[in-house]
């Protein structure tokens, strides 16, 4: 669930919202080919609309909740992009990063809930980039690649006045939060949530591809 990559010193864990925390990493990635606005909607999902994804689950096995490595949809998000399925497909959009593919993966182990329906729990992975290793080393290599963390489109570094944005942010648990970065202290992060509360985290605990997003991302 996302859980305040703080300690014990933060009010309890929320679990992920589909609306607010998956769809809009889903519609920003995806939605020329499944929402309600795509010219032809392919394999039937329309990520902007929920219940009607939801009813889709089954179809294929699009979404097994609790059962991320057997989903469908987590499945071709994680594929390389020469693969013959894969979700985009090779030149029809950009690839979902680790911590977005970590934040789908969330969803389904929570049971992927949406509207407060949900189905069976299942199990996270320690480290994501662990299911690389039993990847060819020259796949594992060139899928590491694609899915990197990389600056968000049109945020040049140094800019001081570009606004703070709503991001994942995932600690080496594999433990996620969407939240903006406020401000860098020395050896903290000060992270705000969607609800406006802040939490300081050590940047030392976040994962690898969360840390590197620091260099990028303009502390306010």
């Amino acid at each position: 669930m996302v859980v305040a990559l703080v300690s014990a010193h933060a009010p309890s864990a929320r679990a992920l919202d589909y609306e607010k925390d998956v769809m809009p990493v889903l519609m920003a990635k995806c939605a020329d080919c499944h929402s309600t606005k795509a010219e032809k909607v392919k394999g039937g999902l329309k990520f902007d609309d929920p219940k009607h994804f939801q009813s889709r689950f089954s179809k294929n096995d699009v979404v097994i909740p609790g059962n991320w490595d057997e989903s469908y949809l987590f499945v071709t998000l994680f594929r390389p992009s020469d693969a013959k399925e894969v979700m985009p497909p090779k030149g029809k959009g950009e690839r979902l990063n680790l911590d977005e593919l970590r934040l789908v993966m969330q969803w389904i182990t929570e049971g992927a809930p949406i509207n407060g329906d949900k189905g069976k729990t299942g199990t996270m992975p320690e480290n994501i980039e662990d299911l690389l290793l039993d990847l060819p080393p020259d796949t594992a290599a060139k899928l590491r690649e694609e899915l990197a963390v990389k600056a968000e489109a049109g945020e040049p570094a140094g800019d001081a006045s570009a606004a703070p944005a709503m991001r994942t942010w995932t600690n080496r648990q594999g433990r996620s939060i969407r939240a903006e970065l406020v401000r860098v202290e020395g050896a903290i992060a000060v992270l705000k949530t969607e609800d406006g509360k802040e939490y300081r985290y050590p940047i030392a605990d976040l994962s690898d591809e969360s840390r590197a997003r620091l260099g990028k991302a303009v502390p306010q």
